[in-house]
């Protein structure tokens, strides 16, 4: 069977017949540290000597690292955990006055005094917080990638990456040039997060269309919670790359 740790989602592998017909077994993640139970599968009726609670086993034994081994095929297929999430920015920080001099944003259409106002959208289900290893292309306006020979930054804007979370978290980020890559190592925007790929991902400018590319990352780059290969990129639109989000803004230059 497939265990999981309940703090870092390190995935193993263990052995059913090492429950030893036990209920519940107490284990010692090799990564983190981080003592967590699992619970045997072929095990209906909880024996004497156990807690029917969320406490678990009584006198559960701890089990060392030899009674189950790191699962290295589901290493990487997960999303990554946020590190340092920071607080809204404030007015007078650079990315609280980057934001304010952004471009705004299309305001809502004004109702007629005596009409009723249109009903409200039926509220989406949220989506799983479980980690998918499906990727989800999302369709470019020009119905896929961007021409290299194409690649130029438009006129009379300036282009930035604000890191909102992430050891990075604060940190704005110019970009430069038509074509920029993100990443722990060797890349233009080089970001201080283990895990993020050497060369993670690429921003690719055509005037007025910016994408996001992933470049075979190994733990993949996600906008909300869907893992994508290229992501159009408007005003304010943030993605997480690693354990590091970033939000991608638009400024003029005046």
């Amino acid at each position: 069977m497939i265990i999981q740790c309940s703090n870092c989602h390190t995935r193993y592998h263990y052995e059913d017949a090492r429950f030893q017909g036990a209920a519940v077994k107490k284990i010692r993640c090799t990564k983190c540290a981080t003592i967590f139970e699992i619970r045997n599968p072929a095990v209906a009726v909880i024996p004497q000597g156990f807690q029917a609670d969320e406490t678990g086993p009584l006198n559960s034994p701890l089990l060392s690292s030899d009674d189950f081994a790191l699962d290295s095929t589901m290493m990487g297929m997960g999303r990554p955990k946020k590190l340092n999430p920071m607080p809204p920015p404030l007015p007078n920080s650079p990315i609280g006055r980057a934001l304010a001099s952004s471009l705004t944003a299309i305001p809502p259409p004004i109702v007629p005094t005596g009409m009723p106002p249109a009903p409200l959208p039926p509220v989406a289900k949220p989506l799983s917080r479980e980690p998918s290893t499906d990727e989800f292309p999302i369709a470019s306006k020009s119905g896929g990638a961007l021409d290299p020979g194409k690649l130029k930054l438009p006129l009379g804007y300036r282009l930035s990456l604000a890191c909102l979370a992430g050891p990075d978290s604060g940190k704005i980020f110019e970009i430069e040039k038509p074509r920029v890559t993100l990443g722990r190592a060797n890349a233009d925007i080089t970001l201080n997060d283990a895990q993020c790929s050497r060369q993670h991902a690429a921003i690719e400018v055509m005037e007025d269309e910016v994408q996001l590319v992933d470049l075979g990352s190994t733990n993949g780059s996600f906008y909300g919670e869907k893992r994508v290969t290229r992501l159009d990129l408007e005003n304010r639109t943030e993605f997480d790359i690693g354990a590091t989000t970033l939000m991608f803004i638009k400024t003029r230059r005046d």
